[in-house]
């Protein structure tokens, strides 16, 4: 069994600044019981350069042509040797030196899906203590500040790279309905997140929900026609909500606002 308490995966491509704040986030952690793995697609702005000016404090580091950002992922794990494996790609930092020992030795570190809180420039983003599988029906947990055992991807395999933008998500949903991994979550904003990234990208958005109603599918399977039940119920009882008297003076409230605010 390895000895390495985790291993950290970076993916990179074409992103040389983003690329250097995050490897310097890491290795300047006080906790050191890592392995670092930076995976590069092959870029050509100078990213290696900052990979070989770091190359004594990472322990493993490619830069070849990919498939894309989850084919670089599955690599980094396929190389990984830690008990844990953490995601942490380039332009995402961690959010003090300290961030790593306080998350790893807090006394909520276990189980087999552990995550926490991030940063990002205008504030914070907290997750809920509980997770079921009507949370990924909505939305998803960050990559940057969940550690995954080992045994998760011995057991699941790795990312499906049949999806562009939304495989991580798929992976968490085909995690949670097949119901063999305690999930824990840590009140701990470990990483400062970028936002910049693909699935954040407006440009990307029809395509990631094409993708996002695909990996419902797959994974809810004979109970999809339950979830589509449930999203026209909502929808129908949002309509009925705002009718009434209370809907109709909130969106009042509303209008006035933004006409008040138009006026300034």
């Amino acid at each position: 069994m390895s000895t390495i308490a985790i291993s950290i995966i970076t993916i990179n491509f074409n992103q040389s600044e983003g690329l250097e704040e995050t490897i310097r986030s890491v290795v300047s952690q006080s906790f050191k019981d890592y392995q670092y793995l930076v995976i590069d697609g092959g870029s050509t702005d100078g990213s290696v350069d900052v990979i070989k000016k770091y190359k004594e404090q990472i322990h493993h580091w490619v830069s070849e042509k990919d498939n894309g950002i989850y084919n670089a992922m599955n690599k980094g794990i396929a190389a990984a040797k830690g008990n844990y494996v953490l995601f942490l790609n380039s332009g995402d930092v961690l959010t003090s030196e300290n961030a790593l020992q306080d998350f790893v030795q807090h006394q909520d570190f276990k189980g087999d899906i552990i995550y926490g809180d991030y940063q990002f420039v205008n504030g914070q983003k907290i997750y809920p203590d509980k997770i079921t599988p009507y949370y990924f029906m909505k939305s998803s947990l960050p990559h940057q500040s969940t550690f995954f055992k080992r045994s998760v991807f011995d057991a699941m395999g790795g990312f499906d790279e049949s999806y562009r933008i939304s495989a991580d998500r798929a992976f968490y949903l085909k995690c949670m309905v097949s119901n063999q991994f305690q999930w824990q979550h840590i009140h701990y904003p470990l990483t400062l997140f970028d936002l910049e990234g693909i699935s954040n990208n407006p440009g990307q958005l029809k395509k990631k929900q094409v993708e996002d109603e695909r990996l419902l599918q797959e994974n809810l399977g004979v109970f999809y026609s339950d979830y589509l039940k449930m999203l026209a119920l909502e929808k129908e009882l949002s309509a009925t909500k705002r009718k009434t008297l209370k809907g109709i003076l909130k969106k009042a409230v509303n209008k006035s606002k933004r006409v008040w605010k138009g006026n300034r």
